[in-house]
């Protein structure tokens, strides 16, 4: 049925509705308004239902205010996982000066005594840094919006090392597998880097013993 709200109480939360039809008026509380994008006012044309309640009393039900849209009650859409760079922190700083100051401390040492034996303690720290500086990081999130699908996928072994080599746009599991179908020279690129990586740290492990050999056969002399 349709009326007209005709007296309406907003502190209180109830009001009255004149029929069209000229019958007596209707109560309604705002418990009944199904219309949610504002609350009712006086002079409001509305469709209702009519019914009584267990008093027998006349009273408006399933009120909607025409002209006023019903809001929509969708869920807020979610907002990717925005994915921040490893950060260096307090050990990365301290782990760069101490490196910095063994390497030239080394050499100075190198420089004013001609052997190298002598340098060798300085080298030690050096090392040490680099492994520290290189160690892998874990990101604070547990997981990460795919740049491809938008989907939220965990974080494993393959994403966290993209991350610590600095990449911020990454892929799930499926959609990486396609970009590597799409683009398979970028899949031998990844291989031949990853295989520099373990050359670099095999050629650091192969001069350490050189170095000492050097430095005992200058002591040995």
């Amino acid at each position: 049925m349709k009326g007209k709200v005709t007296l309406w109480k907003d502190d209180k939360g109830f009001g009255f509705i004149q029929p069209d039809d000229g019958s007596e008026q209707l109560f309604f509380h705002v418990s009944s308004v199904k219309t949610n994008a504002r609350r009712p006012q006086v002079g409001d044309r509305v469709l209702y239902e009519p019914m009584r309640d267990s008093q027998q009393r006349l009273k408006a039900k399933g009120v909607v205010i025409e002209g006023v849209k019903k809001s929509s009650s969708t869920s807020p859409v979610k907002r990717p996982i925005e994915i921040e760079p490893p950060k260096k922190n307090i050990v990365d700083y301290v782990s760069i000066l101490v490196a910095l100051i063994s390497i030239a401390a080394a050499g100075f040492e190198f420089y004013s005594s001609s052997a190298i034996e002598s340098s060798w303690p300085f080298v030690i720290p050096a090392v040490i840094s680099f492994f520290i500086l290189n160690r892998q990081k874990k990101p604070r999130e547990k997981s990460f919006s795919c740049s491809r699908c938008r989907k939220i996928a965990e974080y494993d072994a393959r994403t966290i090392q993209a991350w610590n080599n600095g990449f911020t746009k990454l892929y799930c599991g499926p959609c990486h597998h396609q970009w590597l179908k799409d683009n398979p020279r970028h899949q031998q690129g990844a291989m031949h880097n990853q295989g520099r990586g373990c050359l670099g740290v095999l050629a650091l492990l192969v001069i350490m013993p050189v170095l000492g050999g050097i430095g005992l056969y200058q002591w040995l002399a």
